[in-house]
This record gives C-alpha cells, sequence and structure tokens, in this order.
C-alpha cells in the first residue's frame, strides 16, 4: 500500500482531528481521498499534516516529523498564502526570496532523503473577500508572485504543477467570489471539491 502525504497551511489541514493520525479534515484533501479510496479502493494510505496558519518556513522546521518520518510515496504541497497573509496583517509574513529559498531547500532534501517520492506542488491563491479586501492587490500581487515561484520550483525539480489562481477567476465568472471561498482565502465546500476533483486528475498521471 502506498502512501500519499497532503501537507500544507489551513487549507489543507481544514479541521483535521490532531488526536487522530488517519483524520483527514474536511476539505479537499479528504474529499481527494475518497475519490481515489472509490476508484482504487485499499491501494493507498492518505496522511494529512496540514497545519491552519503555517507560513512556507514552520512547514520547513516540522518536515523531519510531518514529511520524513511518515515515509510517504507521494506528496502533495500547497503554502504560501500565509507568507502573503501574515506580512500584511501580522508582520510576519516571509518575502519570496525567502520563499523560494526554502521551499527549494525542501524539496532538495526531499530529493535526497527520499529519492523515490513523487511530488507535486500546488498553486497558492486568493479572491477578494473579508480577510483580503483591504489590501487586495498586496495581496493577489504576493500571492502572484509565490504562484511564480511555484512554478520556478516544478521547472527546477520537473515536477507536476497544479494551477489553481486562474481556475478560481474563471469560476468567478460563474458564480461569485463568495461561492468558492470563505473570505478570499479559505474554500468553500464548493472549491474544495473542485480542488480535489482537479487533484485527482493530475494525481493518476503518476499511475499511467
Amino acid at each position: 500500500m502506498k502512501t500519499i502525504l497532503f501537507q500544507g497551511d489551513s487549507i489543507t489541514d481544514c479541521h483535521r482531528d490532531r488526536n487522530d493520525p488517519a483524520s483527514m479534515g474536511e476539505g479537499y484533501a479528504m474529499l481527494a481521498a475518497r475519490l481515489l479510496e472509490k476508484k482504487y479502493p485499499g491501494q493507498f494510505r492518505f496522511v494529512n499534516r496540514g497545519i491552519s496558519g503555517n507560513r512556507s518556513v514552520d512547514v520547513f522546521e516540522r518536515r523531519q516529523a510531518d514529511i520524513f518520518d511518515v515515509k510517504p510515496d507521494y506528496i502533495s504541497i500547497l503554502m504560501g498564502v500565509n507568507d502573503v497573509w501574515h506580512g500584511l496583517k501580522y508582520d510576519k509574513g516571509v518575502d519570496v526570496d525567502t520563499y523560494l529559498e526554502v521551499y527549494s531547500s525542501l524539496l532538495k532534501e526531499i530529493r535526497e532523503k527520499l529519492p523515490n517520492a513523487k511530488v507535486m506542488l500546488m498553486e497558492p491563491f486568493a479572491n477578494e473577500g473579508t480577510a483580503t479586501q483591504d489590501d487586495i492587490e498586496a495581496f493577489e500581487m504576493g500571492v502572484a508572485m509565490r504562484s511564480e515561484a511555484v512554478q520556478l520550483l516544478c521547472a527546477k525539480y520537473d515536477l507536476p504543477f497544479l494551477s489553481l489562481q486562474f481556475d478560481l477567476y474563471d469560476l468567478e465568472e460563474q458564480k461569485p467570489a463568495g461561492h468558492w471561498t470563505l473570505d478570499g482565502v479559505h474554500p468553500t465546500l464548493n472549491f474544495h471539491q473542485y480542488m480535489a476533483e482537479k487533484w485527482v486528475k493530475a494525481f493518476e498521471t503518476y499511475l499511467k
């Protein structure tokens, strides 16, 4: 049985039970796990180690316990929005150069310690909502810069990039922003479902 690890911040965490190692939360990670289990019963073990509020530097700090000790065969990472948000709101942000450096160091270490692990990087995203509206231009620019950094890392390490930001913009042409995110950062169930379905399609390319 292969292990799939979902790593990131609150978008991945999504209210998982920290006292239950098998808890997948209530978001895209749980939904993706359900879809895969239905299509490939008994083939995968699912682990969610996302932690609400984490920035890239926080994910990097806990890499031993929450990545390497898990010994995953597949790793999905989504991080970056808090690097922007915490800078605008709490003066504890992570600038884009540091974000790129930390993320690159993490991927390099994954390649060294888990050379057979398949890694997929998810694009950070944001739209207008209660959490972002006061600084929407700075927020969108900051997230876009981290998206560019993720794309550079995907090119550098030959990894698949799961785009989400322009998908979100396209979806907003069908339904208003509040249909897709609760506050401009955290997805509604609608966008979690969209993310899960897109994630599974991308993941299945590993299985061909």
